[in-house]
């Protein structure tokens, strides 16, 4: 049973689509025929424009204005100005009218007075009258009395019979018999009232091309109909149609097989159905002649869904209005209309009418103080917020601009629409594919690789882009690290293995060898180096301990005043001995002032002995030492700068770490500790330990804060 019912409704639906593709289609079949009249009515009003006593009334118009503020006559300003002040009106639509004619103006002996040849170009003379739409010659005598000669018009009969009557009452009808002007006869404080003055002894050539006479009448409609105009015929072919659809809707429900008029889409308020009903309407007969002149009678895919929605909007309006059958009338404006369904709540607030007058009015102004208070914090240096501005205000010029367009309101309105569809579909879009790929480079460093590259520009997600090159930069950072780390260890590892191994393993030689050893001198030089050989491992060990404790922050410090240059020269002349051996010459410069810092003297004392050491045992011998001891702002340098008997070929970053060594074939006494105990050092009392290298040229500088007295 179910099932046939759902047959019956399916059929229901075939003939609501039926009747409104019939007259969607009838209505096109006509167009050709209503666009012939419409045309057929705009060339008769077109002919009768240009007969009009609106139109031949501005050429006598003109000449009044035209001789009332001819160049040089007297207070011809003053009138022009007056003019435009008292009557702006009247005195724009002449200098529109002036906009489409050439004309030039003659005296009593045949000389120019004035002239306009801006629409044509060509100078105005009576005999190439006949070369325009229209042309005429208006004549005024020594005493002010017109006549007129229309030499050339299609229609230059009736034009001069109704010229001959515009001259005889023209100007006792016309805003000019009672224009009154102000000029100043002496001063600009003394004024008089007076009227225009009638020309004379002025003979005035008007001509209008053919291209300016159909503007004109166009653009001012002269009793010209507008393009919004369609035949009464067509208007009359639509109410028809409408009426027959709307029949149909309220006919359909009759038959109880259909099962159809109670579908949801039947339900909606009367109130809607009201407004879409004239709205409807007033579209229709204000936009259908539209229709027919977009395509010159000739319909297109687009007129056919403009009537396919009229008429399914018109069946959907009676099928709505017809529930008022099955409900009754005082149902249907309970169920069907807004004021009914919520009745209840309007009865409530009409009997806590001041209770709730009070409730509005307050959230009335917390809402209007919630948003002046978002426009207060409304930044507009903020440049999303500067985008958004753009926006509103350009929205707000186009809306502008189309309601200034009244008779094209809707094309206006429905381009834009359509523009403003496309624009914004290719800004999302195109953020869409920017997201889209900021998503794909994030995936990629989620795998693991740090080489991708952005360089698309991202718009709105631009900021991202430096951030994700901080996380490759940070990540590419911290894999160095740890590589150089691992790399540091395993060195750290071998060297520590080797430099204990070598004095470790000539003990042991040596002690085989004193075993066995009966010559009591070589035995004594056996014991001289397992003395010197255990003495080494012994300053070895010492130093592995002082930078693991150093390193572990596991140092107690003695921290006291410490004047750094008298220090420096107690340890110098300590090494003195060796600094001769290998007969370095140190160029000290020490300032005058008293370099005070708080540091452990012990650990000081080592650092300057480990760079003085370093110096002996790896500077170019016969060279000189740079000693420099200075104050720089609020802090205390000591630089020390040799030149190297090696090529420096290892990292100035990496020297001051463990065991590593310039002599990198390591046939030199040393730990490689040295510079590692004396930047551990240096840093644990608060200073900076910095290694530079220029060719051969080794330089170490240590900061530390200066203590002001």
């Amino acid at each position: 049973m179910d099932t046939k019912l759902k047959n019956r409704h399916k059929l229901a639906i075939f003939f609501i689509m039926i009747t409104i593709l019939i007259p969607s289609l009838a209505m096109m079949t006509g167009y050709f025929g209503w666009y012939q009249m419409k045309t057929e009515t705009k060339t008769k009003a077109f002919k009768n424009a240009e007969k009009s006593s609106d139109f031949l009334g501005h050429f006598l118009e003109s000449t009044y204005l035209l001789y009332n503020t001819e160049s040089g006559r007297k207070y011809a300003d003053d009138v022009e100005k007056s003019l435009y002040d008292s009557y702006n009106a009247e005195m724009s639509e002449y200098s529109h009218f002036n906009s489409y004619l050439d004309y030039r103006v003659l005296d009593e002996n045949g000389g120019d007075v004035e002239k306009s040849t801006v629409s044509s170009g060509k100078n105005l003379t009576e005999s190439n009258l006949k070369n325009y739409a229209i042309g005429m010659i208006i004549s005024y005598d020594a005493n002010g009395k017109p006549s007129v000669n229309i030499k050339k018009s299609d229609y230059a009969k009736e034009q001069t019979v109704t010229m001959r009557k515009l001259i005889g009452n023209y100007f006792q009808d016309s805003w000019l018999s009672y224009c009154e002007v102000t000029i100043y006869p002496d001063t600009d404080e003394d004024y008089e009232e007076a009227s225009l003055q009638t020309p004379k002894n002025r003979t005035y050539l008007f001509a209008m091309s053919t291209e300016n006479l159909k503007e004109y009448i166009n653009d001012y409609k002269i009793g010209n109909p507008d393009s919004y105009y369609a035949p009464d015929e067509m208007n009359n072919t639509i109410l028809l149609w409408m009426l027959a659809v709307a029949a149909a809707a309220w006919l359909y429900p009759c038959f109880k097989t259909f099962q159809t008029g109670n579908e949801k889409i039947f339900h909606s308020p009367l109130e809607v159905t009201v407004i879409a009903a004239f709205v409807m309407i007033e579209v229709l007969m204000n936009q259908s002649g539209a229709l027919l002149s977009r395509t010159k009678g000739y319909p297109d895919f687009l007129d056919w869904m403009v009537w396919l929605g009229t008429f399914a909007a018109t069946y959907w309006i009676a099928a709505s209005l017809r529930r008022v059958i099955p409900l009754g009338i005082k149902g249907y404006l309970k169920q069907q209309t807004m004021v009914g369904r919520h009745w209840k709540k309007i009865k409530t607030i009409g009997s806590n009418g001041e209770d709730t007058a009070k409730s509005l009015g307050k959230r009335f102004k917390a809402f209007v103080a919630k948003v002046w208070k978002s426009l207060q914090e409304v930044d507009l240096t903020d440049k999303s917020n500067k985008i958004l501005l753009r926006i509103v205000i350009c929205n707000f010029a186009v809306l502008f601009l189309v309601c200034l367009f009244w008779d094209y309101r809707m094309q206006a309105l429905v381009i834009y629409s359509i523009i403003l569809f496309f624009i914004l579909r290719k800004y999302y879009k195109d953020i869409k594919r920017k997201y889209a790929r900021l998503l794909e480079a994030t995936g990629e460093l989620a795998k693991g690789n740090m080489n991708v590259e952005i360089k698309e520009n991202l718009g709105m997600f631009n900021p991202f882009k430096p951030e994700i090159e901080k996380i490759q930069e940070g990540y590419k950072k911290a894999v160095e690290e740890e590589i150089k780390s691992q790399r540091m260890k395993t060195e750290l590892i071998t060297n520590v293995s080797h430099d204990l191994k070598t004095p470790l393993t000539a003990i042991i030689t040596y002690v085989n060898l004193l075993k066995d050893e009966k010559d009591e001198e070589k035995k004594k030089e056996y014991v001289d180096v397992l003395e010197r050989k255990s003495m080494r491992l012994k300053v070895l060990i010492e130093d592995l301990f002082d930078i693991s404790k150093a390193s572990s922050k596991n140092v107690t410090l003695n921290l006291t005043d410490v004047d750094v240059v008298n220090l420096f020269k107690q340890v110098k002349l300590e090494l003195d001995e060796k600094i001769e051996k290998t007969d370095l010459e140190f160029k000290c410069n020490y300032p005058e002032e008293k370099m005070t810092a708080v540091l452990d003297g012990q650990k000081t004392y080592r650092i300057f002995e480990n760079l003085i050491v370093n110096v002996t045992k790896y500077a170019m011998p016969h060279t000189r030492v740079f000693v420099d001891i200075f104050r720089e702002e609020n802090e205390i340098v000591v630089q020390m700068k040799n030149v190297s008997k090696d090529e420096l070929t290892f990292n100035p970053q990496e020297i001051t770490e463990r065991f590593v060594r310039g002599d990198e074939s390591r046939n030199s006494e040393g730990s490689g500790l040295g510079l590692a105990i004396v930047r551990s050092f240096t840093e644990l009392q608060g200073g900076y330990f910095h290694v530079e290298t220029e060719a051969d040229l080794f330089k170490a500088e240590i900061r530390w804060p200066w203590k002001n007295k």
